[in-house]
């Protein structure tokens, strides 16, 4: 019996560090800070992902299944919405594709810095779903954003939180109220925090301006 519960306080001890969040600067240099999770994701993936969960959950084509975390999980930071197949849709909050069509949600991430790598996006990417506005709505505290194409205006639009969204932080970039974080000159780690572009880091060859609004050429 002793030893029993002597296993079943170390099962308890050890549930924290099974669950615990990480953030950017936990990250080893073969690792990127996958801010959906608040986790380090190795850069590459990982071989032999098991398959997820079938019929409750799908990843897209070039992610992979994790069971600790119960997500899929990018190889590379990503750089667009990621797209599921069929009528499964990106659900960020959950990072899974899921089934239904519905609409995706969100959490509300803590401010944390996302890598900008020679122009590249960040890893934390809008919460979005794109229809048209006659047959869609956004969920609560998500702000419907008009798409633009090459030719302007697509007739579609994606639900934002304005409050964290890196490529339109205070408001639809599409319309100019609000700003891309990530186009930033200089920039390398940046994030949204209440409706605000915070800089954390400057690429080489730059500093960060007094008031931390810009990243200065040295």
């Amino acid at each position: 019996m002793a030893r029993f519960t002597s296993l079943l306080l170390l099962a308890a001890a050890a549930l924290p560090f099974v669950f615990a969040t990480q953030s950017a600067d936990q990250c080893a240099d073969s690792e990127f800070f996958y801010e959906a999770k608040t986790c380090c994701v190795p850069h590459g993936g990982v071989s032999n992902a098991p398959p997820p969960p079938q019929g409750s959950s799908q990843c897209p084509s070039d992610w992979y299944w994790d069971n600790t975390k119960a997500c899929c999980l990018p190889p590379h930071p990503p750089t667009t919405t990621p797209q599921c197949g069929g009528s499964w849709s990106w659900n960020h909050g959950s990072s899974t594709c899921c089934d239904g069509g519905g609409s995706t949600t969100t959490t509300t991430p803590a401010p944390s810095a996302n890598p900008v790598k020679s122009r590249s996006k960040p890893a934390h990417k809008r919460a979005a779903t794109k229809a048209r506005r006659s047959t869609f709505t956004c969920p609560d505290q998500l702000e419907s954003c008009p798409i633009s194409g090459l030719t302007g205006p697509t007739g579609d639009f994606e639900c934002i939180d304005p409050q964290t969204e890196l490529e339109s932080c205070g408001g639809c970039a599409s319309t100019g109220e609000g700003q891309d974080c990530t186009a930033i000159e200089g920039v390398w780690n940046v994030g949204c925090e209440r409706g605000r572009c915070a800089l954390y880091t400057c690429a080489q060859g730059y500093k960060l301006s007094a008031d931390g609004t810009a990243c200065e050429k040295l």
